[in-house]
């Protein structure tokens, strides 16, 4: 996965297309309960600052099948670990952001990703009101 193609993506510089293209085989079991993640970084100075339209257009493309949730798990993953792409936690947007990345990001301990729970993301992202709860999380054993 390109850094560079995810922000031209969310710049409307290339077609979801093309960046499900770039994820395919972006993850790789390396082991039992080991992924491997390749990433190539963007080395531009400065930074990208995430919005919660960014992330509505990729709950978009998954509601529409473009994306799919390993898609949007690798991208949460790039996201988390990136330099260049940034958001304000301590803004009442960029704890949105944060949460919905966060959540896409750890399937195994939170909220399963599937095309229900991308929608109530998304209207978590346009709310504010986040509707999942403890009933909600995957049975642990």
């Amino acid at each position: 996965m390109k850094e560079r193609i995810l922000k031209d993506y969310f710049l409307n510089k290339t077609t979801v297309d093309l960046l499900a293209i770039d994820l395919k085989d972006g993850q790789n079991k390396t082991g039992f309960d080991t992924t491997t993640v390749t990433i190539e970084h963007l080395l531009e100075s400065g930074e990208f600052e995430i919005t919660i339209d960014y992330l509505i257009r990729l709950c978009d493309a998954v509601i529409n099948g473009k994306l799919t949730m390993t898609d949007l798990n690798t991208i949460a993953f790039a996201l988390i670990t990136s330099e260049y792409f940034t958001w304000d936690s301590d803004s009442t947007d960029g704890k949105r952001i944060e949460t919905v990345i966060c959540d896409w990001d750890n399937p195994e301990i939170g909220f399963d990703l599937t095309v229900n729970n991308v929608k109530l993301w998304k209207d978590y992202l346009l709310t504010g009101v986040y509707k999942f709860d403890n009933k909600s999380l995957k049975q642990k054993k």
